[in-house]
């Protein structure tokens, strides 16, 4: 019996911050990133956390992730494996409850399961091994002898045809699928599949979700709030929370 596919984004979807992001702030606290790197940064990460504008942590991330991509070929990949070991040492237990606890009934009911992340396939294979999944995809930095060689893949965006791979690469179904996402990027994947969830959504994804009927799920504190329409036409209204 061909069995059904279910597709969780990782940052900000299944861990509470971005796996990529934590690699950078830990690079940052070794000190190894330029100066006008970390400067760059700083300044746009204060922005972000002082809400100054809407659009300040999108401005943070293309920053943080441009300048860390224009960096590699100077970036020691011993350095980075540091990097990367002190992130999954410290922070792969921090997760959201809602997507858990969802992960968790959907591999229980015989779902594969599979992960699509825009960060690197080095935090994305042990932190998906971590919690189960059947199969992964994540960022792939070209290695040279000492230093990255700045090649890489892209996963954060065409998730859409990441997750076909995925169908025929494992001989999968649609029918009955999840995919669960918390960015414009994940669009695409959510777009496909018969059960789309857009979890904790930035402004682009709750417009498409609106638009789109697709389940909209907020995690604050220690409740989940899933919000339900009966059109797309009609305002989103709390339906029922889940406390734990």
């Amino acid at each position: 019996m061909t069995r059904k596919i279910a597709v969780f984004d990782i940052d900000g979807t299944l861990f509470r911050s971005g796996l990529y992001r934590e690699v950078f702030y830990e690079l940052y606290k070794m000190g190894v990133l330029p100066n006008d790197l970390t400067e760059q940064t700083t300044e746009k990460h204060r922005e972000w956390r002082h809400r100054v504008h809407g659009n300040a942590f999108e401005e943070f991330e293309r920053i943080m992730v441009a300048g860390l991509d224009s960096y590699l070929p100077r970036l020691r990949i011993a350095d980075y494996e540091e990097a990367v070991k002190r992130v999954l040492d410290k922070k792969a237990e921090n997760i959201y409850v809602y997507t858990t606890r969802l992960l968790k009934k959907l591999q229980d009911e015989g779902y594969f399961t599979v992960a699509i992340s825009g960060s690197q396939q080095d935090l994305v294979e042990p932190f998906a091994k971590r919690y189960n999944f059947d199969d992964w995809i994540g960022q792939e930095w070209e290695r040279g002898e000492e230093y990255f060689t700045g090649t890489r893949t892209v996963t954060h965006t065409g998730k859409d045809k990441l997750l076909r791979q995925m169908l025929e690469k494992h001989n999968l179904t649609l029918e009955g699928s999840y995919a669960v996402g918390d960015s414009n990027g994940d669009s695409g994947m959510l777009a496909i599949v018969d059960n789309p969830v857009a979890f904790n959504p930035t402004n682009e994804l709750l417009e498409k979700a609106l638009a789109n009927g697709w389940k909209i799920v907020i995690e604050r504190k220690n409740i989940s709030y899933e919000l339900e329409g009966k059109s797309s036409a009609e305002p989103f209204v709390l339906a029922h929370t889940n406390a734990y």
